[in-house]
């Protein structure tokens, strides 16, 4: 039976597996093959394999015939060459050398046990044979056995320290194994043994190119397409090289020309199609990933980036299909990456599926996805970054969205999206730069990004005086990155004395001094002016004087430093400098005003461990601030006495942390999750010191019952500390349920928490969760008698309860259908006069989705909500407490439709909240927060057009 393969024989590129070179260059040859082996040296093989076919039969030996067959695969006439093979292997029974090409036939052929046990026999039959070592190297990689055929390499070279084939092949997987250094030093003394081998310098020209040293890289690969024109390898590197350096067209050009030397190899017409997404010549791009998909069914590389071209082509259905796919045939690249680089693509396939999620509105199915990328590789920036992009619209969760944008910094590589200062149009550019960090040996994904610059610029309109603008100015080139950004929001709200204004201006850079380590700086201002923007209960409710001006200056320095493969190191100091004037109400408009002024720095560092089927993130930080509360702007005596004197007032604060996170995979398809953190806080206040000092335990469980099962359980306790910029680099999150809520500092908490998550179908996906947060929050006490306080705190017990579900569905291949039913509790015991003791809430949204691949796209929600809430009171003649009680249900409506401008151009939007223009009853869904939040719905109708343009 003739395979598919078959018919492209002469096109399979066989690896040259004999240094020709030294292997023949003895005087014993005859005049005629050392002749041709100087052809051949000269690049000249068709001259070389005429010379030797005119050989007389006597004059061919089983050496000869070896030499033959090995150029002759080298052209790909591997029907030419098995002859020459079998004969010599007759004329010296078991040799080792026929052996080994024999393999390496198979090899190629993916005829995997064959080629594997032929190249065991070739070792067994001469145990001294460096060639033997060097196709067992090959056969062991075709099984996926990277650190198996790293041994056998390693011992090839110390059987011949001078095979500079054997020095090449050990830079190749040193580059499958992240080791780039140690590529490059084997990949120079492979050149230096040997520099007129092509193999030789295409492998230096790789090893350079992983370090972004692309002048060196195009050199290597120009001598090495010298000397071997029919190699596609290195036409490949130097279409790399030229596209990093923003050459395109001559890139692609190169890799073109790689196709037509090799046109089975998927992984060459995957990044020829990549090249033409670039160009945005997307038919071009579709034809090379089928083609790559045809030829080689198991590689993953092709799925991928067409699931990213057809999600910028606003196919997220379709682009769902194929990410899915990706990581089912994940593990097939093993034959190019160790575990550990497999585990982190995998990691990466996670985070495009989980933005893939986003974009059809999956938002739950988003989170977990996320949460699995991170169990196989904490230091995944992409999964940290799409983290924070989906927390950026769900209540509470402002710290765990700044510190997993704060992680992602520090853990990404130079790239031309490095922070935007609010990230209003992350899915534009981030999407295309998806997929595995790391690069490697047939791994070239982070080395097409380009040098260039970028200039992405958004507006929002909407009513009520509402106007927003973002303007991000960024850069690449080689190892730099830099970023300039502006960000500025106003709106009057929806009653008196809710406006809002809010400014932000961003400077950042990143270098990458050595491709294992990578320094940068940011400097951040921040302004921020606004009044009541509680909604409690009743609109009608609110204070006419309480504002908040705030004015913050940061700056911070971070590092990575690659200490291994295995291990990261990650290093975070910020400074800041802030200024808040508060006008608190005291009740009846009756204004308290307070000026802050505080000063301080925060310095945290993180190791990063991973090993297979274990991930260790350790950890810890010192915080230090100083404070300065001034309220003599009060001059009323009444006033005065309440808060126990207008005068100036300093404190020190300080915070130790050490913390341990621990990822286990000990048993198949169970992840599970242990460590801990411990917490020191001391506040020193006038005549008070007041110490805190906990160690929280941290679990998590996740078992895959079957690839489309999913349990999560977790169990930990945590403290809100206070944080510079809200932010931190310890994990956030434990099998996917957060564990820093936006809250009262110093607040301690317990979670309990249990999800499962169902693929009902390929098109079908559910899945529920509950959960309990029992809470301590630390409350100033005041004095009964006299109303003064007295500059300390008693703890208020509180429990959340949340319980919720989904289901999602996509009806291919334009339709997706979300429902996300959530019922949410807020208790406490204690009873106060302004703040409520219970608020129950039911949500159920249910969303249409709607995409064409034209660009037009829309979505329409309808949300009913459900909820009551209490208030204690405590009676002034009886002295009983009694509650009140009020509740609200009501439907709204909202809609949203756009347009995604050709060409990854840009993004155009109207949208309305709220529709119906319903008025109801609604309060926040939270007790305390460390800062004012708007209310998730708002009792007018609102609308917005949004444009975003991508230059």
């Amino acid at each position: 039976m003739a395979h598919p393969l078959d018919a492209v024989q002469w096109a399979l590129h066989y690896p040259v597996l004999i240094d020709l070179h030294s292997w023949f260059g003895h005087e014993n040859q005859s005049p005629e093959v050392r002749h041709a082996i100087g052809l051949y040296q000269q690049g000249k093989l068709a001259k070389a394999l005429a010379e030797l076919k005119l050989l007389p039969a006597e004059a061919l030996t089983a050496d000869v015939l070896i030499l033959r067959s090995e150029l002759l695969l080298t052209a790909g006439r591997v029907e030419e060459a098995l002859p020459d093979l079998q004969r010599a292997e007759q004329l010296e029974p078991g040799n080792s050398d026929a052996l080994a090409l024999r393999a390496m036939v198979f090899v190629t052929q993916n005829r995997k046990q064959e080629a594997l046990t032929l190249a065991e026999q070739a070792v067994q039959n001469n145990p001294a044979s460096s060639t033997a070592r060097l196709a067992l190297s090959y056969a062991q990689q075709a099984h996926f056995q990277i650190e198996a055929a790293l041994a056998s390499i390693g011992e090839a070279v110390r059987l011949d320290p001078q095979n500079a084939l054997a020095w090449a092949r050990l830079a190749e997987l040193q580059m499958s194994a992240g080791k780039s250094d140690d590529a490059l030093q084997s990949a120079n003394r492979a050149v230096n043994l040997n520099p007129d081998l092509s193999r030789t310098q295409t492998v230096l020209g790789f090893a350079h190119l992983l370090q972004i040293r692309t002048q060196q890289a195009e050199a290597a690969f120009s001598r090495a397409i010298a000397l071997d024109q029919a190699d596609p390898m290195p036409r490949l590197g130097i279409g790399i090289a030229r596209i990093r350096e923003n050459r395109l067209e001559a890139g692609r050009i190169d890799i073109e020309t790689a196709a037509s030397l090799d046109p089975a190899s998927s992984l060459i017409r995957s990044y020829l199609g990549k090249a033409y997404f670039e160009e945005k010549r997307y038919p071009l791009a579709d034809t090379q990933f089928d083609l790559a998909k045809t030829r080689d069914p198991n590689d993953p590389t092709p799925w991928l980036y067409d699931a990213i071209q057809k999600q910028t082509q606003n196919r997220p259905v379709e682009a769902l299909s194929d990410v899915q796919k990706s990581i089912e045939l994940n593990d097939n690249r093993a034959i190019y990456r160790s575990q550990l680089l497999l585990d982190q693509d995998q990691a990466a396939r996670g985070s495009s599926l989980a933005r893939i999620y986003d974009n059809l509105g999956f938002e739950e199915r988003a989170l977990m996805e996320t949460a699995k990328s991170l169990s196989f590789d904490p230091a995944s920036h992409s999964a940290h970054r799409f983290l924070s992009d989906a927390y950026a619209n769900v209540p509470r969760h402002e710290i765990a969205r700044v510190s997993e944008l704060l992680q992602a910094q520090l853990l990404q590589p130079v790239n031309v999206n490095p922070v935007q200062p609010r990230m209003a149009v992350a899915d534009l550019n981030l999407i295309t730069g998806t997929g595995p960090s790391a690069p490697g040996f047939n791994e070239f994904a982070p080395l097409m990004e380009r040098n260039k610059a970028q200039l992405v610029a958004s507006g929002v309109f909407g009513n009520r005086g509402t106007f927003g603008d973002e303007v991000v100015l960024s850069g690449v080139y080689d190892r730099a990155s830099v970023s300039v950004g502006q960000f500025h929001y106003q709106t009057d709200g929806f009653r008196p004395n809710n406006d809002q204004k809010h400014n932000i201006y961003n400077a950042f850079m990143q270098y990458a001094v050595t491709p294992d380590l990578n320094v940068q700086a940011e400097l951040r201002r921040r302004e921020k002016r606004h009044g009541d923007l509680l909604m409690d209960f009743n609109p009608d409710r609110f204070s006419g004087v309480r504002r908040l001006n705030l004015d913050e200056d940061t700056a911070r320095i971070g590092a990575m430093y690659r200490i291994s493969p295995r291990q990261n190191f990650l290093f975070s100091t910020v400074y800041t400098h802030q200024a808040a004037d508060v006008i608190e109400d005291l009740g009846g408009d009756f204004p308290f005003y307070g000026n802050q002024r505080s000063h301080g720095y925060q310095v945290e560092v993180q190791h990063i461990f991973r090993k297979e089927r274990l991930n260790v993130v350790t950890g810890g930080g010192i915080y230090r601030i100083n404070l300065t509360d001034d309220f003599r702007k009060n001059a009323d005596p009444l006033v005065c006495m309440v808060i126990g004197g207008c005068e100036k007032l300093g404190s020190d604060r300080e915070q130790n942390t050490a913390y341990l996170y621990s990822n286990l995979n000990i048993l198949r398809n169970t992840v599970a999750t242990l460590g801990f953190s411990y917490h020191g806080y001391s506040d020193s206040a006038g005549n008070i010191n007041r110490k805190i000092s906990e160690v929280d335990p941290k679990i998590g469980l996740q078992v895959d019952f079957h690839k489309n099962v999913r349990l999560r359980m977790a169990w930990f306790e945590a403290l809100k500390r206070d944080l510079i910029g809200q932010a931190t680099i310890e994990p956030t999150q434990i099998a996917g349920f957060n564990q820093f809520y936006d809250e009262a500092s110093g607040t301690k908490s317990r979670r309990k928490a249990v999800g499962l998550d169902v693929h009902v179908t390929s098109a079908v996906y559910g899945g529920v969760e509950v959960s309990e947060r029992n809470l301590d929050v630390p409350v100033i006490a005041i004095d009964p008698v006299i109303g003064a306080p007295d500059r300390d705190y008693y703890w208020e017990r509180q429990r959340e309860q949340l319980f919720r579900g989904y289901v999602y569905g996509t009806l291919r291949p334009n339709w997706a259908v979300a429902i996300e039913p959530e019922y949410e509790k807020f208790d406490r015991r204690e009873f106060s006069p302004d703040q409520p003791v219970s608020i129950h809430t039911l949500r159920a949204p249910v969303s249409l989705n709607y995409f064409n691949s034209n660009g037009l796209w829309a979505k329409l929600t309808g949300t009913y909500v459900m909820q009551d809430v209490k208030w204690g009171r405590l009676d002034a003649d009886t002295g009983l407490d009694w509650v009140e009680k009020k509740d609200s249900d009501f439907f709204l409506l909202d809609m949203i439709a756009g347009y995604r401008l050709p060409g990854r151009r840009g993004l155009l939007s109207f949208e309305a909240r709220n529709l119906l223009n319903k008025h109801f009853y609604y309060r926040n869904q939270h007790l305390y927060l460390s800062e004012p939040a708007l209310p998730r719905y708002v009792p007018e109708r609102t609308l917005f057009a949004r444009i975003t343009l991508n230059f």
